[in-house]
C-alpha cells in the first residue's frame, strides 16, 4: 500500500468516526463602495483548524470583493464560520485533520458561507448575487462565480 493509499484510508476510517455537532456564524461583514453593479468578483477561502480530544474545530474565512466593469471596487463581503465535529475512538495525526478539512468539512461549510454572503449581498443592495458551487481542481480549491445585480 502506497502512503497515499495509507493515508486515504485513515480518512476513510475518521470519516466513518465523525459527527457534525454545530455550525456557527462568528463573524459576518459587508461594505457597499459604490451604487454599481458588479461584473467580477475576487473570491478568497482560508481554513483553519484545532483539535481536541474526542473533537475538532473548523474555522472558514470567505471573502469576496466585487468589482464593476471599470475594476473599481462595488463591495466588500465577508463571513467566518466556524464548524464543530466530534469523534469516537482513536486521535487522528495532523494531516487527517487536514484531509478531512480540505474534502468533507469544506464542503459541509460551503452552503452556510454561500448563503450568508447571498443574504449580506442583499442587505448591501447587491441584488442576486450568488457564489457559485465550490470547485477543487487538483486538489485545489477554486471558485466559479455569478455576480450579477442591480443598483
Amino acid at each position: 500500500m502506497t502512503d497515499q493509499q495509507g493515508e486515504f484510508e485513515k480518512l476513510k476510517d475518521f470519516v466513518t468516526r465523525v459527527d457534525l455537532r454545530g455550525i456557527v456564524a462568528q463573524e459576518c461583514h459587508a461594505v457597499r463602495h459604490s451604487g454599481t453593479a458588479p461584473e467580477r468578483a475576487a473570491v478568497s477561502l482560508n481554513t483553519a483548524f484545532s483539535s481536541r480530544p474526542g473533537a475538532v474545530d473548523y474555522r472558514f474565512t470567505l471573502e469576496c470583493q466585487a468589482f464593476d466593469k471599470s475594476e473599481e471596487p462595488v463591495a466588500d463581503l465577508s463571513v467566518v464560520l466556524l464548524t464543530s465535529y466530534v469523534f469516537k475512538g482513536d486521535e487522528v495525526n495532523e494531516s487527517v485533520y487536514e484531509a478531512f478539512g480540505a474534502n468533507v468539512a469544506v464542503m459541509t461549510a460551503y452552503p452556510y458561507l454561500r448563503q450568508h454572503i447571498h443574504d449580506l449581498a442583499g442587505r448591501v443592495g447587491l441584488v442576486n448575487f450568488t457564489l457559485g458551487l465550490l470547485k477543487q481542481p487538483n486538489k485545489a480549491q477554486g471558485f466559479s462565480i455569478v455576480a450579477t445585480g442591480t443598483p
